[in-house]
């Protein structure tokens, strides 16, 4: 019964309607008096709008009330967009830019008419919101400010450590040692066994499974290992395809059903595997079956685990005696709460709210997803009231069973901030388990008018950096991948909260499937992620402001996805209200009535067939995002590409065939987006190609850029690229092009590097195919380290001429450097200082391709006196000198990951290497004068992974392979003597590798 109140759109009115722009619109159309009576008008209504939200649930009248109010939220909120729009191309003139003088842009009759269309627009809606406002006193509804304080109303140095307390895990540690008992059971009627895991939603079945699956029993018990999460939909080859994925790490393309069970099937033969079905609900014995048939039954020990709310799904797999999940003891739940709802020794400061917590932990019955969400909804509150209004919420008296837990979840959605609501419920325009990428989810809230400008001087994509935090801190979201420890990559939405989010949002949002025939009347966002053959009826102008097609689930080069109904010119000049779109235009033509869409802010074409994108196009005068990954036919963007004034995001990838950016890129000035950058060339033809200069102006440009085409660019202009004024950026690809050596334009080559320096606070340099004789003086000069103080990453690939590499060795925080295919290096430039460590914080290391580099480290001191790499974790080497690889290993005490790659005068392991007791991962390749394993390998007790490839030479292992109790995988490849040696129970090196769990020696690899 109960309507979500669209918060962030109102005040978004609000805000538009308070504006220089629309002070500006009024005056210059007469209407500034019916603005601002709108304007009051929506003020009054908007002030009663949190009374509504919590009467409509007792109230239908209330509830019809703010459905009218939603209306013509929308409505208005589409008009004002009209007419900005039009204003904002009033002022544009034909080269996208603004103009001084536009009086005479529009006939004084169009003008007429214009204004005539405003006026009787706004009277429309400021009549609609009369009559809405008049039923205010007869509802009762109170007004009450809706606070504008910052969603982290408590420290903000604290909200770190709250979100990593979520995960959090208590009480399980009996559980998960009891479950995988049960794994490890062996059942002498079966190779393939079951274990069900069995609990209401909120227990944490998936967490406990997750506990086990990187249990290191488990890890060492199993050979291999697979996770598929399932939900609602049992779909059997789906489901093989994901299992197929889970095991190799790759996607797999559209096979028939029996082609994927040969996929599957030379997966696991012969292998003892564990495969997780998180979250099943079929109930069909039938699909059950038909998996089970496809399922491989794997060496002796395999097992399937499988987590569900019913005991309903595991009769039907076959098990009679599931795991059943029960609560947390009242100690643990008190525990968990705590953590979460206090700062550290808080609780001393708060007796009382301690009182009063400990009543809401037992009303929890244990269940750990309600415990953590109420503690962090409380730790924004620190008034009793607040926690006395959790304490006697009638749907937490009343908590017993899975019934009424969306009831008792649904308080941390009323005690969410207003500017939040819309976001978190914007989330059920994906599938449950959907991994949500951070950077996507911004974008579109920003397109959807939801973030709210607190501070002018901040970005938008700031503010909605900081939702994405708040929400995953009040754990209506879950971190999904981490770039580190301060950076959330993606999130999913735990499935109760999914429920929570649309028995909220109810049918104004909705992901169609092939079971949708009948689309709502009043739907706004609509998303497909299953693929159908055609398209629902009934979309066509409906007042969609989202219309998404999600990850494609077709063959790109063999069909049409939902045919080409979607691609009609017809159907998109339809939806003239959409904020957001994502569709891959199957057709070679992108349709021209996407310029009808003027409302657009999101646009994503990637995967499409066209060659060209529409001159139409650039009349989105509100387009922030474009997107165009993949989009392999591409040659060419719009000439006018510059007229899309507001674009902040570019995404353009490697996969197309554009070979330069349109002239006049550089005055979209508020690109924050632009990965890939490409440099025309100066032909005759070159009149629409923009240069290296185009960058200069483009100084709010955000995390990566590389530049092709470098070949095209010139010192003189490189200059003007202002790379050392770009504070934003963290990543920097340099790209050239493989191409004959010319002296002359080796010489260009250096003085347009001399031109590139970039800020410093860049991150990660790549550098490509540099053809010049030498690196630029910013590079090798003494003081790197302070011009590069934040470098992190450096890449050097093939870059041919220079004899000396820079003095890297000073950088304070590089962690990772890969130098590969640099034939004419000799050594590493260096600058010694006592004051000055040498790599102080490297962590990988990899070389390639180095035959003249004769030296590495500090020169001026006695080879005993080396210095050391003390957090050198990763070394990689490949095909440079024995000496330059002996030393490496003598000085890298800490290493946990070694690969030796094509060393001819290795015979044996380098005998230093038998002191690095941390080292978990060797790999020795294509070294084919490698005759034997010291019997002293044995000392590398932490060993977990060997890896042989084409080493002909090596005839026989150690005894001492043995002593490699923690060894779990060996890998032996191209070796034809230990082929032989290694069989199984009949080689006569097998005793010595028996006890490893993973073994694969292949013959004739």
């Amino acid at each position: 019964m109960a309507e979500q109140i669209p918060f962030g759109i109102a005040e978004n009115l609000l805000m538009k309607l308070g504006s220089a722009v629309f002070h500006e619109i009024g005056l210059m159309y007469g209407v500034g008096g019916e603005l601002r009576k709108l304007k009051e008008k929506l003020s009054t209504v908007g002030a009663v709008l949190l009374d509504a939200e919590e009467k409509q649930e007792s109230s239908h009248a209330v509830a019809d009330w703010v459905r009218r109010l939603k209306d013509v939220v929308y409505d208005a909120d589409d008009l004002l967009d009209d007419f900005a729009t039009e204003d904002l191309r009033r002022k544009t003139d034909d080269r996208g830019r603004f103009a001084a003088q536009v009086s005479d842009f529009f006939s004084p009759s169009n003008q007429l008419a214009f204004r005539f269309k405003m006026a009787h627009g706004i009277k429309a809606i400021r009549e609609r919101l009369d009559d809405i406002a008049n039923d205010i006193s007869k509802f009762n509804l109170i007004s009450g400010v809706i606070p504008d304080v910052p969603v982290r109303n408590r420290e903000c140095v604290d909200m770190s450590s709250v979100v990593e307390k979520s995960h959090k895990i208590v009480g399980r540690d009996e559980n998960r040692k009891e479950v995988i008992e049960l794994l490890m059971q062996s059942s002498t009627q079966e190779n393939l066994s079951k274990v069900v895991i069995v609990g209401i939603g909120g227990l944490g079945k998936t967490t406990l499974a997750q506990l086990v699956y990187n249990d290191q029993r488990v890890v060492s018990y199993f050979n291999l290992k697979m996770w598929v999460c399932v939900s609602d939909d049992f779909d059997v080859k789906i489901l093989v395809r994901n299992i197929i994925k889970s095991a190799t790490n790759r996607d797999v393309e559209n096979l028939e059903l029996d082609q994927l069970q040969q996929r599957l099937h030379r997966n696991l033969d012969g292998k003892r595997y564990l495969l997780v079905l998180d979250d099943v609900w079929n109930e069909d014995v039938r699909k059950w079956g038909q998996l089970i048939t496809l399922l491989p039954v794997g060496a002796t020990g395999s097992k399937i685990l499988v987590t569900t709310r019913s005991t309903r799904v595991a009769s039907v797999i076959g098990v009679d005696s599931p795991y059943i999940v029960e609560g947390l003891k009242d100690d643990e739940s008190w525990d968990l709460f705590e953590s979460l709802a206090f700062k550290k020794e808080e609780e001393k400061m708060h007796p009382n709210l301690v009182a009063i917590g400990k009543d809401i932990v037992k009303m929890c019955k244990g269940i750990p997803l309600v415990i953590e969400t109420l503690g962090r909804t409380l730790y924004f509150k620190t008034q009793e009231r607040d926690w006395l209004s959790i304490r006697n919420n009638k749907n937490l008296m009343l908590l017993g069973d899975e019934s009424n837990i969306l009831s008792v979840l649904r308080l941390s959605y009323d005690n969410l901030p207003t500017h939040l609501k819309q976001c978190f419920v914007y989330c059920t325009l994906f599938p449950k388990d959907y991994r949500i990428e951070k950077k996507l989810l911004v974008k579109l809230w920003m397109a959807q008018g939801y973030l709210q400008e607190s501070d002018e001087n901040r970005d938008l994509e700031d503010v909605g950096n900081q939702y994405f935090e708040d929400l995953l801190s009040r754990s209506l979201f879950q971190k999904a991948e981490n770039e580190n420890a301060n950076n959330v990559l993606s999130c999913k939405v735990h499935d109760l909260m999914h429920d929570l989010a649309q028995s909220i949002v109810k049918s104004e949002i909705i992901i169609v499937t092939n079971d949708v025939k009948i689309i709502p009347e009043r739907i706004h966002h609509v998303s497909l992620f299953n693929k159908s053959n055609e398209m629902p009826e009934g979309l066509m102008g409906k007042p969609i402001r989202t219309f998404v097609i999600g990850k494609p689930d077709w063959n790109l080069r063999t069909g049409p996805f939902y045919g080409d109904y979607y691609s009609t010119d017809t159907f998109i000049s339809s939806l003239k209200y959409l904020r957001v779109m994502k569709v891959s235009f199957r057709p070679h033509e992108v349709p021209t009535s996407l310029d009808k869409l003027s409302h657009l802010r999101y646009l994503d074409l990637s995967h499409g067939l066209f060659k060209n994108l529409p001159s139409a196009i650039t009349r989105l005068k509100n387009l922030q995002t474009l997107k165009l990954f993949r989009c392999e036919n591409l040659k060419e963007l719009p000439i006018d590409t510059k007229k899309l004034i507001n674009l902040r995001h570019l995404e353009i990838d490697e996969y197309n065939q554009l070979t330069y950016m349109p002239l006049g890129l550089g005055e979209l000035t508020l690109l924050q987006t632009l990965p890939i950058f490409w440099v025309g060339n100066d032909s005759g033809e070159s009149r629409h190609m923009g240069r290296l200069s185009e960058l200069k102006f483009l100084n709010n440009l955000r995390g990566e850029l590389e530049i092709r085409g470098l070949p095209n660019a010139r010192g003189s202009e490189a200059k003007e690229a202002n790379l050392e004024d770009k504070q934003y950026l963290d990543c920097l690809r340099l790209r050239w092009e493989e191409e004959e050596e010319d002296t002359e334009e080796n010489e260009e080559a250096v003085s347009v590097m001399e031109s590139l320096q970039p800020h410093p606070n860049l991150k990660d340099l790549s550098i490509l195919f540099y053809k010049g004789v030498r690196f630029p003086n910013w590079m090798i000069n003494d003081g790197l380290d302070l011009l590069l103080p934040n470098l992190v990453r450096i890449q050097l690939w093939r870059c041919m001429g220079s004899q000396v590499l820079p003095p890297f060795g000073q950088l304070p925080s590089l962690q990772y450097l890969h130098l590969a295919q640099l034939y004419d290096v000799e050594y590493m430039m260096d600058y010694p200082s006592p004051a000055k460590p040498f790599f102080p914080r490297l962590k990988t290391l990899r070389l390639s391709y180095l035959p003249n580099l004769e030296g590495w480290g500090r020169r001026d001191v006695a080879a005993e006196q080396a210095p050391s790499y003390p957090h050198l974790e990763n070394l990689e080497l490949e095909n440079i000198s024995m000496e330059l690889c002996l030393h490496l290993i003598s000085v890298s005490s800490s290493l946990k990951s070694l690969r030796i790659c094509g060393i001819e005068e290795l015979i044996s392991l380098p005998k230093e290497l038998q002191h690095v007791s941390t080292l978990q991962t060797l790999k020795i390749e294509h070294c084919y004068g490698l005759a034997t394993l010291p019997d002293w390998i044995g000392r590398l007790t932490s060993l977990t992974q060997l890896t042989i490839i084409a080493c002909p030479k090596l005839t026989s292992l150690p005894e001492e392979m043995r002593s490699l109790r923690h060894l779990r995988q060996l890998r032996i490849f191209s070796c034809p003597d230990l082929w032989e040696r290694c069989q199984r129970e009949t080689g006569e090196d097998w005793p010595k590798i028996s006890h490893i769990p993973a073994i694969d020696i292949p013959r004739g690899y």
